[in-house]
């Protein structure tokens, strides 16, 4: 089957990566461990978000998705109408929580996280080596700032682990950080970043105006050491392996650099793919006929989420109800009450985006390598 093919696939993967890893990048001190593969210095991430507080977006895609959302639940809301009658069953641990807490943020790290002393840290900044910048972690404290909402998602999850979460992020982006010191940017094409632990990734200086962000604070608390303390960087519209953590250098250079996990044979541009989530039920566990609230995400990235629907056997694909999509570059939390009666049943979830974009119709997905892209499907017994 499909899904135990992906499962080795990803095991297989988490193996090579861990493997790769500790024999390529060198600790960066004493008792430090290289590289992150997930959510930062390796696989999971983002789009444009400029000034935005929390959840802003344009006027228009305010407009916009309010009316999508709109006529969403009102399809829901006429579908929840006719569910059976009895107790609504749904998630025990409740819905999906609009923010994640730092301690449930998902890591996905291959070695561990690397030691620094704060005291001599500096973030580097250079053009084609030659320097430009360094900041200390007391200048980054000192400088005022702006909070940004932004999902980061590793590129090597899928249905069975689900590795995204969302938060709220404070630091600059890097163009006002720079123009704060009085830097102009380089006119080079490229920047290769660099992390205290040795792991390395290369972007588009076009990504710049997306824009990017350093950031050195997560939910209003310090940066935690697992989540890339004393600074990271968030990359609007791609994968977490695209957005290190342990920021050590950020270089304005002519050539592509192809990063670490890209010379594995992961994607180079990292680009989030539309994809569907099931969160809950995932059937472990028969459930009782009657009303079943079934809970999910949909994310991909910087295109907007338009509707999302859900599709019980190979009936029609009906109207989930968006609970929070409030921006690009956040994730969409939707739910869909099932009128369930006695029997075995598959239900898919699947999601169009605003560009028009859809999750494949394989759950699976179509390139473990590119990122899932996916229309979830869990097998449920009702008894």
């Amino acid at each position: 089957m499909r899904s135990d093919r992906r499962k080795v696939l990803t095991q297989l993967a988490s193996a090579a990566l861990l493997a790769a890893c500790s024999d390529v990048v060198k600790p960066s001190g004493a008792g430090a461990k290289a590289g992150d593969a997930g959510d930062a210095s390796g696989l999971g991430d983002t789009g444009p978000a400029g000034d935005a507080k929390p959840g802003d977006v344009t006027a228009d895609a305010q407009l916009d998705a309010a009316g999508d959302a709109s006529a969403t639940d009102a399809a829901s809301d006429s579908t929840a109408a006719d569910a059976s009658a009895g107790p609504l069953t749904q998630d025990p641990a409740g819905p999906t929580p609009f923010i994640t807490p730092n301690d449930k943020h998902y890591i996905t790290s291959c070695c561990g996280t690397p030691s620094y002393d704060p005291a001599t840290w500096t973030l580097q900044f250079a053009d084609q080596g030659k320097p430009l910048l360094s900041l200390t972690l007391a200048q980054l404290d000192a400088l005022p700032t702006q909070v940004k909402e932004h999902t980061l998602e590793c590129i090597g999850t899928g249905p069975y682990s689900q590795s995204v979460s969302n938060a709220l992020w404070t630091g600059l982006p890097v163009t006002k950080l720079l123009a704060h010191f009085g830097v102009a940017v380089p006119a080079t094409k490229f920047l290769k970043i660099t992390g205290i632990d040795g792991y390395t990734t290369g972007l588009p200086a076009s990504d710049l105006d997306r824009p990017l962000w350093v950031v050195w604070r997560m939910n209003g608390e310090q940066l935690p050491p697992a989540h890339g303390r004393p600074a990271r960087l968030l990359v609007p519209g791609r994968y977490g392996m695209k957005n290190p953590k342990w920021l050590k250098s950020i270089e304005f250079v002519n050539e592509p650099h192809k990063g670490f996990w890209e010379s594995q044979g992961w994607s180079d541009t990292a680009v989030y793919q539309a994809h569907t989530y099931i969160r809950w039920p995932r059937g472990e566990a028969p459930l009782p006929a009657g009303t079943v609230r079934i809970q999910g995400i949909a994310f991909a990235g910087a295109d907007l989420i338009a509707n999302v629907q859900v599709r019980v056997g190979d009936g029609p694909w009906l109207p989930a109800k968006v609970d929070y999509a409030p921006g690009p570059d956040i994730w969409t939390l939707w739910h869909f009450d099932w009128p369930a009666t006695k029997g075995t049943y598959v239900v898919q979830a699947r999601c169009v985006t605003k560009s028009g974009a859809t999750s494949s119709a394989d759950p699976e997905g179509s390139d473990f390598s590119d990122g899932y892209d996916g229309s979830m499907a869990v097998s449920l017994d009702v008894s």
